[in-house]
Order: structure tokens, then C-alpha cells, then sequence
């Protein structure tokens, strides 16, 4: 996929893309010039993206799955990418990241991975399929604090892939030559994809 706005080269692009690669590598750069275009919007991207993964209250590899599976929902290729590469350095193997798309069918996910990925789903599908027993089984294993937290982390994780998606934004190679999670389109069709 090409970027459908020109990634920008001036400071702001620059002083961004310096940051994000001492952060999250090369393969953010062409996000990270898209972004520059608007500096303030890139700066309260940044500032929210930071308060909202900052771990807090679920366990990482939690969150990280949680995020994957919206991420696959909404179908953005930097996501998708990105999202198995940290779902991995979180503790998620290859087979799981390649059976997503049948979590519970898979027998490879425990009670709790269960849960986020259809708290993920339920979130990401347009209209949204949240129902008060997702929430209450939630609650129970994280309290009300937990609820947020994964709230705020599939939504922002729906916008971010949302906007990627809208601006062309394509992967960025952090799965290159590794397992990675399908769009929910794919299905089971055609699961190993290298970036």
C-alpha cells in the first residue's frame, strides 16, 4: 500500500521520525512523516498514545492481544504488522498469532486471552457487539480500573488503524519473514503473510 498523503520532510518530520525510530525502529518512519504534516495533532497523538498504553492495571501480553485482535477487525496492514510483533515480544507465539481469527476454536488461547479477544471484536465490529455479560465477566477478573483500560486501548487502537487505513498508511515491515495475524476478512484463507 503507498501512502496516499506524501509522508512530509520538513523539521517537524525529521525531529518525528528521529524519536520514533529510537522507540519503535525504522519501519514507523513513514507513519511517523504522515503524521508530521499536522504538528500539533502529531504532538496530542503522541501525548494520548503514551497515557493510554502506558501499562497500568491488565497484564501486557493482555493488552497487546486485545489491540492485535481490533487491529485485525478494522483490517489496517501498519497495525496488523506492528501488533504481531509486539503480541510476540509479549509472549504470544506464532501458531496463536496465526489462529486468531479462530481463537476459541483453536483450543491455543487460555480463559483470560478468551475474554480480551472478544472484548476486542466485540468493540471493533461495526455496529458494536458489546453486551453487559462481556463487561460483567471483565469486571470480575480486572475491576472497573481494568474495564477502562482495555476500553481506552481498543478504541484508540480503532482510530489509529482507522485513520492508517483512511491515509494508506501500509505496513511498515515489522513481521518481515514472520508469522503475523490476519485481517478478520481472511479468515483461515492464506495464513502466513510476510510483510
Amino acid at each position: 500500500m503507498t501512502a496516499r498523503v506524501a509522508p512530509a520532510t520538513g523539521p517537524w518530520a525529521r525531529v518525528g521520525t528521529f524519536l520514533a525510530r529510537r522507540q519503535y525502529g525504522p519501519a514507523i518512519t513513514e507513519s511517523v512523516g504522515v503524521y508530521a504534516h499536522n504538528p500539533r495533532l502529531m504532538n496530542w497523538f503522541v501525548a494520548f498514545n503514551r497515557a493510554v498504553e502506558k501499562p497500568d492495571h491488565v497484564p501486557m501480553k493482555l493488552r497487546e492481544l486485545a489491540v492485535l485482535k481490533a487491529a485485525t477487525v478494522a483490517e489496517c496492514e501498519f497495525c496488523i504488522d506492528i501488533g504481531s510483533e509486539y503480541a510476540r515480544r509479549a509472549g504470544l507465539s506464532d501458531e496463536q498469532l496465526l489462529a486468531l481469527h479462530d481463537a476459541e476454536g483453536s483450543g491455543l488461547f487460555d480463559a483470560d486471552e478468551l475474554l480480551v479477544i472478544a472484548y476486542g471484536r466485540a468493540m471493533s465490529v461495526t455496529p458494536t457487539a458489546v453486551t453487559d455479560e462481556l463487561v460483567a465477566a471483565l469486571r470480575a477478573r480486572w475491576g472497573d480500573r481494568g474495564v477502562l483500560e482495555l476500553t481506552h486501548l481498543i478504541a484508540w487502537e480503532n482510530a489509529r488503524a482507522r485513520t492508517n487505513a483512511a491515509l494508506g498508511v501500509g505496513a511498515g515491515g515489522f513481521s518481515a519473514g514472520r508469522a503475523c495475524a490476519r485481517p478478520a476478512s481472511a479468515g483461515s484463507a492464506s495464513l502466513e503473510h510476510a510483510h
